[in-house]
């Protein structure tokens, strides 16, 4: 007979058929943040500098196939009493119990598996010192909302891997022209589950080659019967497809969303608003590594990229409403990424931000440095 010790746990090994293993307890630090100066045009609007994001990750795996993970995120800085700004808040906190290699069970406040952005978002995984502005208006990243799922990998060498989860819906009270289902976001404090939703993912990867597609559906209504009735009162129905592709010093990104706002209608009468019955747009994104013209053994790398955007929150609108068409927006960031190391990067970009009625349009210079560990 023999006695395995390890942190705090004490496993005796008999020799007979049946033994008992226990795997080592194991908890883990990590983070991610990014300060950033914009300095855009007119008199009147000032260069900025602020410390956009500071992140703390913790995770603990408590044996083989139950861990927690989870972000406590501060966002400009600081918080202050009477003050506009800042937040501190959980990105995401949830365990995962493995029950086999090709299905895990997920529960907490979870990322809903939309686009590319909102479930990898640390500073060196994408160009430009903001993220895309369709990241911030079609798909409100980050998104985060409490449910139950199953994440996994089809077996048998297919590529294949797969997020499901039902989590709280969207409040149609938050629901607006400029930002669509932005504010609508419960981010986990005292959510409603009146309204339940459906999101998931479905992605295929090869070397250098990733394409995906999500889906989110669910109600808003809430408890609001002038909004809609039911579980799923008031719909929100949102597809997306994106496909990432990169080799040697090339990689392309390109996604596309499209939101529809069924009740729209009945949201605008109920809350004086003027949402578009109708959320769409896309991004396409090119970069070329110029280190491997220079130094092409380097692991670091110079990217030089452009992105251009196309989309609009008032796509459609219902009955009553007047499009706003400087709400359909044309973004294009030209800019370099210089990572000495995989999860640091130093950036620098230049934007147009322009729309379909001319209006407020204004160009952006804007530096940055972010990472992760």
């Amino acid at each position: 007979m023999r006695t395995l010790r390890g942190w705090g746990l004490v496993v005796v090994l008999a020799p007979c058929p049946l033994q008992i293993l226990a795997a080592q307890e194991r908890t883990t630090v990590g983070g991610y943040g990014e300060v950033h100066y914009t300095n855009p045009t007119g008199p009147k609007t000032p260069p900025v500098v602020n410390l956009a994001r500071f992140v703390v990750y913790l995770a603990h795996s408590f044996d083989g196939r139950l861990a927690l993970r989870s972000e406590l995120e501060v966002e400009d800085a600081k918080i202050e009493g009477g003050q506009a700004g800042g937040e501190v808040a959980l990105e995401q906190a949830y365990l995962d119990y493995r029950l086999a290699d090709w299905i895990t069970l997920r529960t907490g406040l979870v990322l809903p598996p939309v686009g590319i952005i909102n479930e990898t978002h640390e500073p060196p995984t994408f160009n430009g010192v903001e993220r895309p502005g369709f990241d911030h208006d079609v798909i409100p990243t980050t998104w985060r909302e409490i449910g139950i799922g199953a994440v996994g990998t089809i077996s048998g060498g297919s590529g294949l891997a797969y997020r499901v989860y039902v989590v709280n819906g969207l409040r149609a009270d938050g629901l607006s022209a400029a930002e669509g289902i932005r504010e609508g976001r419960q981010e986990g404090r005292q959510a409603s589950f009146a309204n339940p939703s459906v999101t998931g993912r479905l992605e295929w990867a090869r070397p250098g080659v990733k394409i995906g597609g999500s889906f989110w559906y669910g109600g808003t209504a809430d408890t609001n019967a002038a909004v809609g009735t039911g579980s799923f009162g008031a719909p929100v129905a949102l597809l997306s497809a994106d496909a990432r592709y990169e080799s040697g010093p090339l990689a392309l990104r390109a996604v596309v969303a499209n939101i529809s706002v069924s009740d729209a209608q009945a949201i605008n009468a109920a809350y004086g608003r003027s949402v578009g019955s109708r959320i769409a747009g896309g991004y396409l994104e090119g970069a070329y590594n110029l280190l491997r013209l220079f130094a092409p053994a380097s692991s670091q790398k110079l990217n030089a990229f452009l992105r251009h955007e196309r989309y609009d929150t008032q796509a459609s609108v219902p009955a009553g409403v007047t499009r706003d068409r400087s709400l359909a927006r044309r973004i294009t960031t030209l800019g370099l990424t210089y990572k000495p190391t995989w999860n640091t990067a130093f950036k620098g970009d230049y934007q147009l931000l322009r729309n379909a009625a001319g209006a407020g349009e204004s160009e952006v210079l804007s530096l940055g440095v972010g990472y992760q560990f």
